[in-house]
């Protein structure tokens, strides 16, 4: 399927300026400032969360119980 790359800029920032003015922004923010918010922090807090999910159930911690120091054996 082949778009219109103007038509679909032009609905891109009526859309944001639509979106800002309901959330009652009075100043636009860029489209980089868009594009951090939409993609990458969200991404960022995902990588965040399965890195912690990961390091728990991948990586345990060593049981104190079960490890004991090479002097303590003699």
């Amino acid at each position: 399927m082949v778009f219109n790359s103007p038509v679909v800029v032009s609905v891109a920032n009526l859309s944001a300026d639509f979106c800002q003015f309901i959330a009652c922004n009075p100043e636009r923010l860029s489209s980089d400032q868009v594009l951090y918010l939409l993609f990458c922090y969200p991404f960022q807090q995902l990588h965040r969360f399965t890195l912690c999910l990961w390091t728990f159930f991948c990586f345990p911690l060593p049981n104190s119980y079960l490890s004991f120091p090479s002097s303590s054996l003699f």
